[in-house]
């Protein structure tokens, strides 16, 4: 297979557009500018004593080629968002399928580059009142450090260059498309709540009313994001209207459901490294994100994220699981069905399937991550009723207690991102193009 016929096939199965150039000319000059010329990565196939490639600053994948002299400097990759792999043009290898095993894993790396080209490409709009573009809770003794705002947008630019809107109420209550969708009997808003409703294994504590606000809401997203011109959206805010009554309160978990069954990333809260996270996975996996609280037994070996809420479909595409539409754990008022309890989604996730957990953290620039499988409920009593946030997401894994070792509310925050399926693999590939350091939470 030559270079011309490699990129071809690339070109096919990754959607990513490549301009070849040889390096037995003289190239070195182009590498340093291509950051500058907008370029989103680079590919080098073949043996290459010249180490310029490093120098670029940009997502690099070095393809070695069986059997070659070993010149490239593997050692360095990591410190410059060098990826490794590897093809056996010449079929070397006694198995016929270890070379396709070989141009199927260089497919996945390259299929990178398109997910860190949208990453940089999307813009996420933050509604929330609260001062910060991320929030996290760890020491109520400390404060946020100056110019934290600034530390993180910049952190963000250089290493995603994602980009970040901030609204707060103001914004959302005095849009006059909003004030239409909430105080007008909106029939679309309707038909939605009962295509919930209808879809749901059941619905009990809350009220069609306050399905019918949550709907209003989603529509308000949706608005939103056009206006804003925004890809993803984070909603910390708890109405649509500015001084709210009680039964002005409506919560965004159905809503974000919604938006997940598009493949757009909705989350409830201020996170931004949670949001950032469930983009990577959407983009990368294809797949809609849980955000949660974390929570670590150690004595039953279980991982648990637990939120009012979760994607209707975790497996990405058009399959729905159980979900019961429930009242919210955060309500304003403590009786059952009353207006202003909320509604949202009690996701029951299969038992017996591989699952990730893992955040970015933009300062630290590293990944924590760890797997496992889903769990099934019956470890706990009662579990589902009233303890907590509606949905529970366990996992079983092989040592909790690592995992609590790296547990510091204070630097990462804690929250975690959970999507179905074992991607510590392709995380560690994306956090290398990325220039991010990844802790394996359940192995050191």
């Amino acid at each position: 297979m030559s270079n011309t016929e490699i990129l071809h096939r690339l070109q096919q199965e990754c959607k990513v557009d490549f301009i070849p150039r040889d390096f037995s000319t003289n190239v070195v000059n182009e590498l340093k500018n291509l950051k500058k010329m907008r370029f989103d990565g680079v590919l080098v196939v073949g043996d290459l004593r010249n180490y310029s490639f490093l120098e670029t600053g940009l997502p690099t994948i070095f393809v070695y080629d069986l059997p070659g002299f070993m010149g490239a400097p593997y050692a360095l990759f990591p410190d410059h968002k060098v990826l490794s792999a590897q093809l056996d043009r010449l079929k070397l290898s006694s198995s016929p399928s270890a070379a396709v095993a070989m141009f199927h894993d260089l497919v996945e790396k390259v299929k990178l580059f398109a997910v860190l080209k949208k990453m940089k490409e999307a813009r996420i709009l933050l509604a929330t009142n609260h001062r910060y573009i991320n929030e996290y809770r760890g020491d109520t003794r400390k404060t946020y450090p100056p110019r934290y705002n600034e530390s993180i947008t910049k952190a963000l630019d250089r290493s995603l260059g994602t980009k970040v809107t901030k609204i707060g109420i103001s914004e959302v209550a005095e849009d006059k498309e909003i004030k239409d969708i909430w105080y007008s009997g909106n029939k679309e808003a309707e038909q939605i709540a009962k295509m919930w409703i209808r879809r749901a294994k059941e619905m009990k504590d809350t009220l069609e009313s306050e399905v019918v606000k949550s709907a209003k809401m989603y529509l308000a997203f949706k608005a939103l994001l056009r206006k804003y011109n925004a890809t993803a959206i984070a909603y910390a805010l708890r109405s649509l209207v500015k001084q709210p009554r009680v039964i002005d309160t409506v919560f965004p978990s159905l809503g974000n459901s919604e938006l997940q069954k598009q493949g757009i990333v909705g989350c409830c809260q201020g996170h931004l490294n949670v949001v950032l996270t469930h983009m990577l996975g959407q983009y990368a996996f294809g797949k809609p994100s849980m955000m949660g609280d974390f929570q670590i037994d150690t004595f039953n070996n279980v991982t648990w994220l637990m939120h009012c809420g979760a994607p209707h479909n975790p497996h990405g595409g058009n399959e729905i699981v159980p979900y019961v539409i429930r009242d919210h754990a955060e309500r304003p008022v403590r009786s059952h069905a009353t207006p202003g309890c909320g509604a949202c989604s009690e996701v029951v996730y299969p038992a017996g399937e591989p699952v990730t957990i893992w955040r970015i953290d933009l300062l630290s620039k590293t990944i924590l991550v760890h797997t496992g499988t889903t769990a099934s409920h019956s470890i706990y009593k009662d579990f589902y009723e009233y303890l907590g946030c509606r949905t529970k997401l366990l996992v079983n894994v092989d040592d909790a207690k690592k995992i609590q070792r790296h547990f510091y509310a204070d630097k990462t925050g804690k929250h975690r991102s959970g999507i179905l399926g074992d991607y510590r693999k392709e995380i560690k590939d994306l956090a290398t193009l990325m220039g991010y350091t990844v802790i394996e939470e359940d192995r050191s």
